[in-house]
């Protein structure tokens, strides 16, 4: 997918406030891939890669033998409907994880206070790409305000067979909603997500 830098959203203004003078570590590397990038090698012991806003905590037994794993940052994607930086986890081959690791992304207090926020990635593979939210509870506990949330491994192998395996899936924080009206204008309420409208007819256009 190509990525592409939209206006800024004051989400993003206000979480950097926040963590400007908070963060100490994680800075990343630009890889020419993304704005931001860091790479680990992680073993079955478990551990976390810390990269701007983003951990991801990769716990005990989850991998098998020490693999390779990249989490990169963009600050936001040519697809609507993301409330944060958008986060992409590469690993070497589809079904490394054991468990499933779990991302924690730290955003505004009144957004992580939203009951709506969640964890979503989007699916790939498909010309309707969608965020598709994360329905299990964090096995770890949030610390306030960060928004978490498991990386469902199956996300990656896809066993269904309705697309292909994949190496990499995107992740951001999104809103669930029950309606459209939920939603942002020019946004429409699918898959349980608010998300950009893929027919005019079911975009929400204005506010109430």
């Amino acid at each position: 997918m190509q990525r592409v830098v939209l206006s800024i959203r004051p989400w993003g203004l206000i979480a950097g406030l926040a963590m400007a003078t908070t963060m100490s570590c994680g800075a990343g590397i630009r890889d020419g891939e993304s704005e931001l990038s860091m790479t680990q090698t992680i073993g079955p012991e478990g551990g976390q890669i810390v990269l701007q806003e983003a951990t991801l905590d990769i716990p005990t037994l989850s991998l098998k033998d020490p693999e390779t794993i990249t989490l990169r940052r963009f600050w936001t994607i040519d697809h609507t409907g993301a409330d944060s930086p958008v986060f992409e986890i590469q690993i070497p081959t589809p079904n490394i994880f054991n468990l499933d690791p779990q991302i924690g992304i730290v955003t505004s207090d009144a957004a992580a206070a939203n009951p709506a926020a969640t964890i979503g990635f989007l699916y790939p593979g498909i010309s309707n790409e969608q965020w598709v939210p994360d329905t299990s509870k964090p096995f770890l506990a949030c610390s306030p305000p960060t928004v978490c949330g498991p990386v469902q491994s199956d996300g990656f192998e896809n066993p269904s067979g309705a697309v292909p395996p994949t190496t990499k899936l995107d992740f951001a924080i999104v809103t669930g909603c029950a309606s459209s009206a939920d939603c942002e204008v020019n946004q429409t309420c699918s898959s349980l997500v608010c998300q950009q409208c893929v027919e005019v007819s079911s975009c929400k256009t204005s506010a109430p």
